[in-house]
């Protein structure tokens, strides 16, 4: 069977050279500015020590995922919404790998975080506020 994203499941995408862990916030819906199924997902990363800056709007403690290994954050500035087209093709060749999904708890902290953050385009905020709640 052909993987389709859903809300509440978890992605690994490259990014910057290695994967990182994407949450999908919606389940597929048409977005009329793609002319397709879309979703909204967000990056998790890594806080690193100061002077290092990290978004404060949600942050990910180790443990709370299987591959969160190092406290991490939300990371909305790189929040972004995926054509569901490209995403099976990109999981079809291995790209993307599909991994364990969040919590409940988690997700609705990631969730709330969208509207907390300072770096959350206002692009983003009205895809999430359209689809996501």
């Amino acid at each position: 069977m052909a993987y389709s994203p859903y809300r509440q499941g978890t992605i690994l995408a490259p990014v910057g050279g290695k994967n990182h862990l994407h949450v999908v916030c919606n389940n597929p819906v048409y977005y009329p500015i793609y002319g397709c199924d879309s979703i909204l997902v967000v990056n998790i990363t890594t806080v690193y020590p100061a002077p290092a800056h990290h978004d404060p709007a949600c942050l990910l403690y180790k443990g709370e995922h299987p591959f969160i290994v190092h406290d991490s954050y939300v990371y909305y500035a790189d929040a972004i919404v995926w054509k569901v087209p490209n995403v099976v093709s990109r999981e079809q060749s291995g790209e993307l790998i599909q991994h364990a999904d969040i919590t409940n708890d988690v997700f609705q902290r990631v969730l709330d975080g969208f509207q907390l953050s300072d770096f959350t385009s206002g692009k983003i905020l009205k895809f999430f506020h359209q689809y996501c709640q």
